[in-house]
């Protein structure tokens, strides 16, 4: 009777990476200044730049669209505010909206000196009509709040801006939900009096992957007088998790003689990161084949499916042309040979007429 010869394969899983540096980590979507105060002009002139706006969604600003409040201003492609003609009363206040795919924020432009002028915000973004409120009740102005997970410190730091533009004077701002005075609590907080929103630590999307908040304001004694209005916060993946084997030792039989492109088995891994991303994407490849012979490539691996295959001729797959060999191999959070008490991986067994291995 021939011994039992075990072929073993390390099946490495490989993982296409999002390169991604530590000032990537550290990127938050959105205007870098949110904020700005120019005093009143004589006069804005066309095509002279007022100021310079800076908007990154930290993945290359593709389709990147802004939209001003007043239709007599635009952005241009390079972040420069400009008058469409010579004009002089446009208000007390500009908002600039910047949208891309990735991400979305607004900054606000106050202008110190302007004047009231007719209109409000409800009748100025586009987006406002996605909102499952009548926007002529509502003053509050909310934008999904998007933030990297796995940001480092320093903390707490602002990430978003809720702006009221009819809040009376004395008013603030509330925030609740989870997140704030829900568990987990304390991870957002909103300026009462500016509107602005931080966070306070290092969020993981794997744990929490979305955040409902509620906006509000109240008069001084804690009496709402307005709201409240859903924020959104959304945590964005990062290329954090390792690809694991959820399943394993693996053991495939292949009948010796058999055929080219036999399959053998197939192998499944796993990722946590955002299924929706490039971070999950996964790939295979086969690292090692002990013995290396009759030939160092016998099995290929398809990349995308796990599936292993047979390349070489009917004639190798000869189980008494192969040589006892094992090593152990870690490879992606899977102990490797594929190999169990009592089996060998990979064990081509005898073609008809032959003896059963043992």
């Amino acid at each position: 009777m021939q011994p039992r010869t075990p072929l073993l394969l390390c099946v490495l899983l490989s993982q296409v990476l999002l390169l991604t540096s530590a000032e990537d980590l550290d990127c938050t979507p959105g205007f870098q200044q949110k904020l700005f105060h120019i005093d009143q002009p004589a006069q804005f002139i066309e095509d002279q730049a007022i100021l310079n706006l800076t908007f990154n969604d930290c993945k290359g600003n593709n389709k990147l669209h802004y939209e001003v409040s007043s239709p007599y201003f635009k952005v241009n492609h390079d972040g420069s505010l400009v008058a469409l003609k010579n004009i002089s009363a446009v208000g007390k206040t500009l908002f600039v909206h910047a949208r891309t795919p990735h991400a979305e924020d607004m900054a606000e432009l106050v202008i110190v000196g302007g004047k009231d002028i007719q209109g409000s915000l409800q009748d100025i973004f586009k987006f406002a009509r996605t909102s499952p409120v009548p926007r002529q009740k509502r003053s509050i102005v909310v934008s999904p709040i998007l933030i990297p997970e796995n940001q480092r410190q320093p903390f707490p730091r602002d990430v978003g801006k809720v702006v009221d533009s009819d809040r009376p004077e004395g008013s603030k701002f509330r925030l609740t939900g989870k997140g704030v005075d829900q568990e987990p609590k304390g991870i957002f907080r909103i300026n009462e009096n500016t509107g602005s929103v931080s966070v306070t630590r290092t969020l993981d999307r794997e744990t929490i992957a979305t955040y409902q908040l509620f906006v509000e304001t109240t008069d001084v004694n804690g009496k709402t007088l307005e709201g409240p209005v859903p924020l959104e916060v959304i945590v964005i993946d990062q290329n954090d998790n390792r690809p694991i084997f959820r399943e394993g030792p693996y053991i495939g039989h292949v009948m010796e003689g058999s055929p080219t492109g036999t399959t053998v088995m197939r192998m499944t891994a796993f990722d946590a990161d955002d299924p929706a991303t490039d971070n999950a994407l996964l790939r295979y490849n086969i690292r090692q084949q002990t013995p290396d012979k009759p030939s160092p490539n016998m099995f290929y691996i398809d990349p995308e499916k796990g599936d292993i295959v047979t390349v070489v001729s009917p004639a190798l797959l000869d189980r008494e042309l192969w040589r006892p060999e094992v090593s152990n191999q870690r490879v992606g959070g899977a102990r490797l040979p594929l190999k169990s008490p009592g089996e060998d991986p990979l064990l081509p067994l005898p073609a008809s007429g032959g003896s059963q291995p043992s």
